[in-house]
């Protein structure tokens, strides 16, 4: 009810041209659903060629057969957690806690095992 409110009085001042630009503060370890039956995707910046993520991963791996083959390049970093990812040569990558990687455009690679005691937060950064 707060955030509704607080939104509407952003809005109203935006209309009345007393603001140009709302800075709101975030933090990427709050938030997390309980319900992790299907893996997160949260977008947290998208413009001008960057899409910045949230993705939250628990007991999670890519299907069987399919591999990541993206358009742009990927850097990844594990927040939280950690996670095991495979490369089209096969070499597996472990990733834990404060580790990351940068995966170049159309490098196939796939999840092969992420935590499942704990929530793995990754940052993911698409540019």
């Amino acid at each position: 009810m707060i955030l509704r409110i607080k939104r509407l009085f952003v809005v109203f001042f935006l209309l009345m041209g007393f603001m140009s630009y709302i800075m709101e503060k975030y933090n990427i370890f709050n938030q997390i659903p309980v319900d992790l039956t299907h893996e997160i995707f949260e977008t947290l910046v998208d413009q001008q060629g960057l899409l910045i993520e949230r993705i939250i991963s628990k007991k999670h791996v890519t299907p069987e057969g399919q591999w990541y083959d993206q358009e742009q390049s990927e850097w990844v970093m594990v927040l939280q957690g950690e996670a095991k990812l495979m490369f089209e040569d096969l070499e597996v990558v472990h990733l834990d806690t404060g580790d990351h990687i940068n995966i170049p455009a159309h490098c196939k690679h796939r999840v092969i095992w992420t935590s499942e005691t704990t929530e793995t937060i990754w940052l993911a950064v698409h540019y």
